[in-house]
């Protein structure tokens, strides 16, 4: 029987255009989702507490905050959603092909995002109809009257669907900094969850809500004629928000920076990655200079550089993401695709060659499947192959048989999942290790 084609390794410069690709999507996608989904959770939270305290001007921030940024509904469809496919293409290219991860993993996020950016729109719409001219004795003013329960939970319902399709895309993203990893993922959704995409998240979330409140600083707090809530106080009270919501963000990154470098894989480690990452708590540093120390009292009015400064770090998150991914590849047993470069021995080959080139493909299987939760010093999730191969004493099939079919030995362990690899793969796998381990043949 023929064996199925494998993906074609990628061209160099083909990976070149997938980063870019990758990199400029990214962009577009993360600080506005991040934006959107900051500024509809301050919305929502002023606009709860100004009906509870009648409030006219936590409700006139609300409306503005989320007018803000959703600006238009089309806007927010297009620019929301169409960023998503080439995301998805990009990463499916990197992770080895069109069948690298079902098809459900993109399906479910993109499908979250849209239900968000309609249920958003929809409390966009109805929490602005709920401002009304209203006449009095110095002539028209706009009153604010409250919105209803049901489109109040409209939004709640659409920026639930927003941070959950945020953090799913996170857990994709972060296969392409682990690509060892893949095999796992592949046969269980279950092992995409990871420190690291979860520190990752956080970061962004820190990085929106910074930008959200730059946004406010920048954008929010005119004074409009005839307006209840608005006046000095009013002004205030947004420049108040604002800042908080800025100095959160610079506060939190610097920290969730280090987290995201401590829960990096090894792999995908290098000089540009470190001073991509130093440079987030750089420019926090100046916002918090810039909001805290140096005020700006003539100009009152700092959003423009606090908003171009979480922009920048924005940016340099997704390249030092783009960095680590690109070192991951590079430093994995295949340029691209972790079983992508798999080599056939040939009929005709000599024993000796045929032989070593088993081991390699052994190697290759090991490095990309066995070594997530196996070393062969140490305990990882499993124990140390040292001392678990020469068990075996050379008996191939022995060994085969339980890498085929594994079951759980030592009960203060995990039992290790049946790994998603082919026959010949086992064989090989299995001759490595026999090889490696002192006492294995």
């Amino acid at each position: 029987m023929t064996p199925p084609a494998l993906p074609p390794a990628l061209s160099p410069d083909t990976i070149l255009l997938l980063r870019y690709l990758l990199t400029a999507a990214l962009f577009l996608y993360l600080p506005l989702l991040g934006i959107v989904i900051a500024g509809s959770a301050a919305s929502l939270v002023l606009n709860f507490f100004g009906r509870e305290n009648r409030d006219d001007g936590s409700l006139r921030l609300s409306r503005e905050w989320i007018e803000a940024v959703t600006m238009n509904r089309w806007v927010l469809l297009l620019l929301g959603l169409l960023p998503y496919p080439a995301i998805a293409y990009a990463c499916q290219r990197f992770l080895g092909g069109p069948t690298s991860l079902p098809a459900i993993a993109w399906l479910v996020p993109f499908g979250a995002l849209l239900a968000g950016c309609m249920l958003l729109a929809l409390y966009r719409s109805a929490i602005r109809r709920t401002t009304e001219l209203a006449p009095s004795p110095v002539g028209a003013i706009r009153r604010t009257t409250e919105l209803p329960a049901a489109l109040f939970g409209a939004g709640t319902a659409g920026l639930l669907a927003m941070l959950s399709a945020a953090f799913l895309s996170f857990l994709l993203l972060g296969t392409l900094v682990n690509p060892s990893k893949l095999p796992l993922v592949r046969s269980n959704l279950v092992f995409i969850l990871s420190w690291h995409s979860l520190v990752e998240f956080l970061l962004f979330l820190a990085l929106s809500f910074g930008l959200a409140g730059g946004i406010a600083l920048r954008f929010l707090g005119r004074s409009k004629a005839g307006e209840e809530g608005g006046g000095p106080g009013y002004e205030a009270r947004v420049r108040t928000a604002g800042t908080s919501f800025a100095l959160s963000g610079a506060l939190a990154s610097p920290a969730l920076v280090v987290l995201y470098l401590i829960t990096l894989p090894f792999t995908g480690m290098s000089t540009e990655v470190f001073v991509m990452a130093a440079t987030v708590p750089i420019l926090a540093l100046a916002v918090f200079a810039l909001l805290y120390l140096l005020p700006g009292k003539g100009e009152g009015r700092p959003g423009d550089r606090v908003s171009a400064l979480f922009v920048l770090m924005f940016l340099a998150v997704i390249l030092c993401d783009q960095a680590a991914a690109g070192n991951a590849y590079q430093g994995g047993p295949s340029s691209i695709g972790p079983l992508a470069a798999e080599k056939v021995v040939k009929a005709g080959e000599k024993p000796a060659a045929a032989g070593a080139a088993v081991l390699e493909k052994g190697k290759k299987v090991f490095d990309t499947v066995c070594s997530v939760c196996h070393r062969f010093d140490s305990q990882v999730v499993g124990p140390p192959l040292n001392d678990v191969v020469p068990k075996y004493k050379g008996d191939v099939a022995k060994l085969k048989g339980f890498i085929r079919n594994p079951v759980k030995v030592n009960p203060a362990l995990p039992a290790m999942p049946k790994p998603a690899i082919k026959e010949d793969e086992v064989d090989a796998v299995a001759r490595y290790l026999l090889s490696k381990v002192k006492g294995g043949k």
